[in-house]
């Protein structure tokens, strides 16, 4: 296996193909905006903000990998957690976009060879384009367990997706 094809293992692991963990498509799957939004009183975050976090940091590294800079980023990382809005169709949009970041990714990594993979992701910074890839699959697969863990809490997970 290729180092490319190593980097899109896990992008489809961690975006709907089930694997080792549960995927995002799977953790989402059924939630409703009401059920989205929910937060267990212990100050942690709800679903819906954990996705649009996911969102916000997915977004920005694929502006960068498509060439593109990001707008500055306003704030602390604790802005990426937006408010949940309520509403059913803003609910699925947010899942939606999740998808189609990943899906992006996935379609644009298969026209870069291995050596691509090796450059530095940012000026200035020796980290690579395959560092940026693991650890942004790391961030997503961590919110994802996040995001069982609070569907166990609230009684809404199916333990037939994946983790018992």
């Amino acid at each position: 296996m290729t180092t490319k094809e190593f980097i899109i293992e896990q992008l489809s692991s961690a975006r709907n193909t089930k694997n080792w963990f549960v995927s995002f498509k799977d953790s989402v799957e059924g939630l409703s905006a009401e059920e989205a939004k929910w937060h267990d009183g212990s100050g942690n975050h709800s679903i819906w903000q954990i996705v649009n976090h996911l969102n916000f940091w997915n977004e920005r590294l694929l502006i960068r990998f498509s060439g593109g800079v990001p707008t500055g980023m306003e704030g602390e990382n604790s802005g990426t957690f937006s408010v949940d809005l309520g509403w059913e169709a803003e609910w699925h949009s947010s899942v939606q976009k999740f998808d189609e970041i990943m899906a992006e990714f996935e379609t644009r990594l298969r026209d870069k060879g291995d050596e691509w993979l090796k450059k530095p992701a940012l000026e200035g910074y020796e980290e690579t384009w395959y560092d940026r890839f693991a650890q942004m699959t790391l961030h997503n697969a961590y919110h994802i367990g996040q995001i069982v863990h609070l569907r166990k809490q609230q009684g809404s997970w199916n333990s037939e997706q994946g983790v018992k």
